[in-house]
């Protein structure tokens, strides 16, 4: 890998030019990345293979994998990978998670996720309400299977909905496929709406696609104006609490 210099600005740099210059700035020798669209590929293609195979394993040994710990064990698998990969991918060939993929953030950054995870609230309840004209009532298969969860392993999978999933699911989506198209040069508002799509689809619920692919376009909207990955967590995150919060108050009171 070319080691890069102040001079160099966000040359080459895929997508996260804030961690990359102050990077640059503190005097850290950083390099050109090597990783790309394989890596990301490997990543989400991988977590659906893995959660195809956990799930498997789990129903051969008669474990339910939508109930109990069989639930946390199959909603877990995915997610290591998707996460996993990312971190070893710009380990291994760029300059580590924090700096390739804007883990490091300023609060103006955070505070934009914040705002943007309330607008991707007003607008999923938007877009939900004109799908349901047409489709009728929709529902999530994350919050069917959580209603029916209780004690720790309920407390266990609201946490995971409302931090873990949003964590993971940027680093992969937000994270390394935005900074590998970046890198690809395609054009940025391009990118906003490809991963968008992908993450859409990769929750396989044909019914919640158009509003997963509205919050899709808010969070691709808050990496590219920030270079950020951090500030879409924190926008993700912010979707993601009340749905979780609802399915735990719900579930106990059952």
């Amino acid at each position: 890998m070319n080691p890069l210099t102040p001079s160099d600005g966000a040359s080459g740099f895929p997508g996260a030019p804030w961690a990359f210059r102050r990077a640059l700035a503190r005097g850290e020798d950083l390099k050109i990345p090597t990783w790309g669209m394989g890596d990301a590929i490997i990543s989400l293609v991988g977590a659906i293979g893995l959660s195809l195979v956990i799930s498997l394993a789990l129903m051969s040994q008669n474990i339910d994998p939508e109930n109990g710990w069989g639930l946390i064990i199959a909603f877990s698998a995915p997610l290591l990978m998707m996460a996993g990969w990312p971190i070893i991918a710009t380990t291994i060939k760029g300059n580590g998670p924090k700096i390739d993929l804007g883990l490091i953030a300023p609060r103006t950054h955070l505070r934009l996720g914040f705002a943007a995870g309330l607008l991707s609230l007003l607008v999923a309840s938007v877009v939900a309400w004109i799908v349901t004209q047409f489709t009728g009532p929709l529902s999530s298969t994350a919050g069917d299977v959580g209603l029916n969860q209780t004690g720790i392993v309920l407390v266990i999978f609201v946490l995971m909905a409302m931090f873990g999933a949003p964590i993971v699911e940027e680093l992969a989506f937000r994270g390394l496929l935005y900074g590998a198209l970046a890198k690809a040069h395609v054009n940025e508002h391009l990118v906003v709406a490809i991963t968008a799509l992908v993450f859409a689809l990769f929750h396989f619920e044909p019914k919640r696609f158009i509003i997963l692919f509205a919050i899709g376009m808010i969070l691709g909207e808050v990496r590219r104006r920030t270079g950020s990955t951090s500030a879409a967590i924190v926008a993700h995150i912010v979707n993601n609490t009340p749905a979780a919060l609802y399915i735990l108050v719900t579930a106990l009171q059952k």
